[in-house]
């Protein structure tokens, strides 16, 4: 079919050729060879457009999937060159050969942009994934806070021991002193504390953005941690909520719980909470616990230096606190008090005179408090107990202040005069009423030096102290003080006892034997009742230690500690056995009422009878004709025993009278021996001086006695024969507990 000279019509769906690959107008439009033709006859022009559009579009659609793929810079491949070359360059085609395309030469820079506009889109893409993040573990790590009641929660549980006269004595874990109203702390404190902690306190709301800037700035400037970006708020919901972790978690929450904090809260209350809460050093919570803790003080008494010390305390107070580094206190305590000047709190003037005030200040000593070994026996008993309140144990102590004090000041005068000049180093003492309320314990001469308690853990032999038990178990088996036994030398197995002095005495009564402390009799007597009847009535008295069944057991070779055998002794004024000692006269967990005074005893009780008077009787002629005369106190009648081991190693007396038992023992921790130191000198002495003082500083009022006539007050004879500290000029005795009563009989 010839061409037409007319411009053939467009098919809608044919693609314009592009202006290079366009045929010169001289020659006439190629059109391609139709791909199928329904019929054999000739196609037609508008089949031929249709073949024309559809093979451009393909060509199109590969050259596109090619760009994709990153391969447009490729040849065409096979199946486009197919197409091409049928569409256009064929032989059949009717289309004359022409040259490739020449390639598009891209711009210089254009990957560098491709690559920083897909940078830039990475890093959005980056930053919307972190915030949602942030967002979504922010609200999971919100569900639980306490957000409905920001108080603080309840103290830990705490043992708190004080006397009867609420002192406190000794704690265990934290120590919390009782809470304390911001108007009542000192302003200096308040403004140290502010100052060195959070200067922006009064103006932020719970988290101080700037302060954390800054912080952040000065600690890359030095390198390391040099100041803290968190708020007096901040800090005190860690305190009371979150404790001492650091996670990203734990900061979002501690931010939220702070503004919180301070939308619901005061900036005083916030305050007070604070400073009755943070740790600052020793086991002192709170700035009271401190102040009495490092100064002995309440808390409204503190010097601005005090203050500053304090303060400074709050940054690291187990490391550096006036105790335990007084040095980096002092040290970060001007940095306070510079602070406060430079922020405007306190003048020059004021802080110079602080700072000259500081460099001679030190922490008030621990006293070796008067009842420091008797403090940390009785935390042994009350720790006990401690389990049994989850609100914290409070327990009001036996001990008597004023008697303690006399107690350790007695012990340390008696062995810095006398002790050296015969080789004795160390003493104790206990003192308790007949019950076994200890009301004086000394465990030795310095608690500083020596936290060593040995009136309650040194096993030592007793010596003629245990023959208390010898002599009972004899009343037991039918003696009497009159009962007669030879104080003639013994031996048995090769072991020969002797007395002191090295004499003999022929047949003496039991009363003489025991009074004069006659070894060789009382060795004799024991063989005669039996070792095993001794053992039995010492346990009978509470002796728990390990009792050897051997013939020098009657002379207390056997070890035991001062509180058991003073407890033994207590037994015998009671008139009942066994006495177990305590320290705790009432309990109360956390602020519930007292549950009531402590059991004395945890174990049966034995009424002593016919045999307790004899044994009194000789016990208190010890004192008044024996070999414990060193003893007697005027005006009061006493009954005790001294004991000295081998060698002089140990020397005890125990005694008592007027409703006090007295323990007291004198040796050396290396148990060398002593020269010539006996029971009934320095013991008997420290005895007597304590014994005195505990009636000079016992109640000075006398219970009024029922209403009766004129005349004797009281039948003397049988007042004398019932109370063993009865006083004739006044008619009164004194009971185990309370003031001295009028005997009525």
């Amino acid at each position: 079919m010839s061409a037409s000279s007319d411009p053939p019509s467009r098919d809608p769906g044919s693609t314009q050729p592009r202006p290079s690959e366009e045929p010169s107008a001289a020659e006439p439009l190629p059109l391609p060879e139709p791909v199928s033709s329904p019929s054999p006859a000739e196609p037609s022009l508008r089949d031929a457009g249709r073949a024309l559009s559809s093979a451009l579009r393909r060509e199109g659609s590969t050259r596109w999937q090619a760009v994709r793929s990153g391969i447009a810079k490729r040849r065409p491949s096979s199946r486009t060159a197919a197409v091409a070359g049928a569409s256009a360059t064929g032989p059949d085609s009717g289309m004359p050969s022409t040259q490739s395309r020449p390639r598009r030469r891209k711009a210089p820079g254009s990957r560098a942009i491709r690559r920083g506009w897909r940078l830039f889109i990475g890093a959005l893409l980056c930053l919307g994934l972190g915030v949602t993040g942030t967002l979504v573990a922010l609200w999971l790590t919100m569900r639980d806070l306490p957000l409905s009641d920001v108080l603080p929660p309840a103290a830990e549980p705490t043992l708190l021991i004080r006397t009867a006269d609420g002192e406190v004595l000794t704690t265990r874990g934290a120590y919390r002193a009782p809470y304390t109203a911001l108007d009542e702390m000192p302003p200096h404190l308040i403004e140290a504390v502010i100052a060195i902690e959070d200067q922006r306190f009064r103006e932020h709301d719970g988290v101080d953005w700037r302060g954390i800037s800054r912080a952040l700035f000065r600690n890359l400037s030095a390198g390391g941690v040099v100041e803290g970006g968190s708020t007096i708020t901040q800090q005190l919901v860690k305190i009371l909520y979150l404790g001492p972790e650091r996670t990203l978690s734990r900061k979002l929450q501690e931010a939220v719980l702070a503004t919180t904090l301070e939308r619901q809260l005061a900036k005083e209350r916030i305050l007070e909470l604070y400073l009755n809460s943070v740790y600052l050093g020793s086991g002192a919570y709170g700035a009271p616990a401190a102040a009495e803790t490092y100064y002995g003080k309440e808390i409204g008494e503190l010097s601005l230096p005090e203050a500053a010390l304090l303060a400074a305390s709050i940054q690291s107070p187990s490391r550096v606190n006036p105790i335990s580094d007084l040095g980096g206190a002092q040290n970060r305590a001007a940095l306070v008090l510079t602070v406060m000047e430079d922020q405007g709190r306190i003048d020059e003037a004021t802080r110079d005179q602080a700072l000259a005030q500081l460099a001679v200040l030190a922490p008030e000593p621990q006293p070796s408090r008067a009842g420091s070994y008797f403090g940390d026996w009785v935390l042994e008993e009350a720790v006990s107990l401690e389990s049994a309140g989850s609100q914290g144990l409070t327990a009001t102590a036996t001990l008597d202040l004023e008697l303690q004090a006399e107690a350790e000041r007695i012990v340390r005068e008696v062995m810095a005069d006398q002790g050296a000049a015969v080789g004795a180093s160390q003493a104790a003492l206990v003192a308790m009423t007949p019950n076994g309320r200890v009301r004086a314990m000394v465990g030795g001469l310095d608690y500083g030096e020596s936290q060593f308690n040995r009136a309650t853990d040194a096993l030592r032999q007793p010596g003629s102290t245990f023959k208390l038990f010898v002599y009972m178990a004899a009343l037991i088996l039918g003696a009497s003080p009159d009962s007669t036994i030879s104080d003639a030398p013994i031996e048995i197995d090769g072991w020969e006892p002797r007395n002191f002095g090295g004499q003999s005495h022929g047949t003496v009564t039991l009363r003489d034997a025991f009074t004069h402390s006659y070894n060789q009799a009382t060795v004799r007597l024991a063989q005669e009742v039996g070792v095993d009847n001794i053992v039995s009535v010492a346990r009978r008295f509470g002796i728990e230690a390990e009792l050897k069944p051997t013939p020098s057991l009657a002379l207390g070779t056997s070890e035991v500690t001062l509180l058991d055998m003073t407890e033994a002794y207590a037994a015998m004024a009671l008139g009942r056995t066994p006495v177990n000692a305590t320290g705790i006269e009432a309990l109360r967990f956390g602020e519930d009422d007292a549950l009531g005074v402590t059991g004395t005893n945890d174990r049966e009780q034995t009424r002593l009878t016919r045999t307790r008077d004899p044994m009194l009787g000789m016990l208190r002629a010890v004192v008044s004709e024996g070999t414990g005369r060193e003893a007697t106190v005027q005006g009061l009648r006493v009954a005790g025993k001294t004991g000295t081991s081998q060698d002089s190693r140990d020397a005890w007396f125990i005694g008592f009278g007027g409703g006090m038992v007295i323990g007291v023992w004198v040796g050396n921790d290396d148990n060398s021996p002593m020269d010539e130191v006996t029971g009934g000198g320095l013991p008997a002495e420290i005895f007597r001086r304590v014994m005195q003082a505990a009636r000079d500083d016992g109640p000075a009022r006398v219970a009024p006695a029922p209403a009766r006539a004129e005349g004797p007050q009281c039948d003397i004879r049988a007042c004398s024969a019932a109370y063993q500290s009865f006083r004739a000029e006044d008619c009164t005795y004194q009971p185990y507990e309370g003031p001295r009563r009028i005997c009525t009989r």
